[in-house]
């Protein structure tokens, strides 16, 4: 383990930096390449990356099994207002895309770079989970897609409290959530798109539904459900072949008596002031700029490039 962390400190040596004229550096680890318009990265940033493709790996290893040979490029414009003036030309709102015919996540620099690697977990996990549905040539559901993004975002699995979603989620009535019987049927973009509260409760409601599939049951029953619903399946006859609920209701009552399970709170109120962001109601829109036309996929894929591409 030592080993393979002093070789992250090796290869995290910008390889463009003696180039003159050039604005990209690029710095490599063992599972990345990360291209970057700032002289250095942010101080823990190689390291940290290396965490999280670990814990990416435990969740997501079986979907996308290619992703413990070949290295995701990372592109790490110098600002928010370089990453939206770049080649991806990402909407104004957004704090990273997944660019899946490059296996790369772009991203602007950040003052808090445990922020940063909380953006390029979720963008992470886009480009990972929706490959194994492109496979297929299909999509996945809002609600899984944009969940399980969220969910992989907290430092790890063994605490969920430090993820502003979970914070969120211990402030809302589990009585206020649509059944999901109509959570799932909902098609965000097309549903929501003038109800910015209603934005909110959904992400909330899609990080809590995915945290309790795949935190509270085994892996292999997630996998199994995606399987199920990547082959076309009603998510009733998927939920009953993979997690043996005879109904989408009987999964509602557990999934609410969960939720109202009181060690929630508690978790979150046992964190340094500081960790606990997300109690500010306006948290969630103020960290993911959410706001209605959030609706759009984070993860859209780009094929054209402009001039000052990093190579890769």
């Amino acid at each position: 383990m030592l080993g393979a962390l002093f070789a992250v400190f090796l290869l995290a040596v910008p390889a463009g930096a003696r180039e003159q004229g050039w604005d990209w550096r690029q710095s490599q680890t063992p599972h990345f390449i990360i291209n970057h318009q700032t002289a250095w990265l942010p101080a823990g940033f190689s390291m940290g990356a290396e965490r999280v493709h670990s814990r990416l790996r435990m969740d997501l290893g079986m979907f996308s099994p290619w992703m413990s040979k070949e290295k995701i490029n990372l592109y790490i414009y110098s600002d928010h207002e370089t990453f939206l003036a770049g080649e991806f030309a990402p909407p104004k709102w957004s704090n990273g895309l997944a660019i899946y015919d490059r296996k790369a996540v772009a991203m602007p620099t950040m003052k808090d770079p445990r922020k940063m690697l909380s953006v390029m977990a979720h963008e992470t996990t886009h480009l990972l989970f929706d490959s194994y549905w492109k496979e297929a040539r299909r999509e996945p559901p809002s609600w899984i897609n944009e969940g399980l993004a969220m969910l992989e975002e907290a430092e790890s699995p063994e605490r969920p409290e430090t993820s502003i979603w979970y914070q969120q989620m211990t402030l809302v009535d589990p009585k206020k959530f649509p059944d999901l019987e109509t959570f799932f049927a909902v098609t965000p973009t097309k549903d929501l798109h003038n109800d910015q509260a209603a934005v909110g409760e959904w992400y909330i409601q899609a990080y809590s539904v995915v945290h309790y599939l795949l935190r509270k049951h085994s892996r292999l029953q997630f996998k199994s459900l995606c399987a199920a619903l990547r082959d076309g399946k009603p998510v009733a006859d998927a939920l009953w072949l993979t997690y043996r609920y005879k109904k989408v209701s009987d999964l509602d009552k557990k999934w609410r008596a969960w939720l109202a399970d009181p060690s929630h709170k508690r978790r979150v109120a046992a964190l340094a002031g500081d960790a606990r962001k997300g109690m500010d109601e306006g948290a969630v829109g103020k960290s993911s700029g959410l706001k209605s036309s959030s609706f759009k996929s984070f993860s859209t894929s780009f094929t054209r490039p402009k001039a000052g591409t990093p190579a890769e």
